[in-house]
């Protein structure tokens, strides 16, 4: 009869940094199990609640004759979930960890956010790059994006942008249905060599 081997092997943790416990290895890091759970658990809620949230948003829209706009929506919150991977992964080093922009503090990419210098409500910018950095729970949303400190980093990083970035926040924008999904296609082109780096 053969053993069970279960696949763990006994590192350092790459997300807390718990020293000699047992790890198991994604992409090219190793994860404690502590820090598995609570990525695992995080990502699954997330889709729970999107999906959850999106399906809602979509039934009351439906009866009420506005499909168009249940549409919309739908769209939209696919080109979020794109774009945050993106900006995330984009920032990530070799091991998946991303750095808050405006702390510092060091996670795995998938317990951080994608934080917007001007707010996702200004659509004429929720899909700019140039808008979008890496943060963490605590920035993005406890101190509401940390914004002397995110206005002070991006001006040292590109004089002149966060004062460019807010005339351009001056303009109202909506997307067009088709203009999402164009914008959701180009976006999916963006990420799939991303994820595939770290799948490696």
């Amino acid at each position: 009869m053969s053993q069970l081997i279960m696949p763990y092997k006994i590192n350092d943790c790459s997300v807390c940094g718990e020293k000699e416990t047992e790890c198991r290895k994604r992409a090219k890091e190793y994860i404690c199990i502590r820090c598995c759970k609570e990525i695992d658990t995080k990502k699954q809620a997330q889709k729970v609640a999107l999906k959850t949230r999106v399906r809602g948003l979509h039934q009351i829209q439906k009866m009420e004759g506005k499909q168009d706009e249940a549409s919309r929506q739908n769209l939209i919150y696919d080109c979020d979930y794109v774009f945050s991977r993106i900006v995330r992964l984009r920032a990530a080093d070799q091991y998946s960890n991303t750095v808050c922009y405006t702390c510092g503090d060091r996670k795995h990419f998938s317990l951080h956010q994608c934080g917007h210098f001007q707010k996702r409500g200004n659509m004429a910018l929720r899909y700019d790059f140039r808008n979008s950095r890496v943060q963490c729970r605590l920035c993005n949303e406890g101190k509401h994006g940390n914004m002397e400190v995110y206005r002070q980093k991006m001006e040292e990083e590109s004089p002149g942008l966060p004062e460019q970035l807010e005339l351009e926040a001056r303009e109202v924008y909506k997307y067009s249905i088709d203009e999402l999904k164009q914008l959701l296609i180009s976006l999916r082109y963006q990420l799939k060599p991303l994820e595939l780096k770290i799948k490696k």
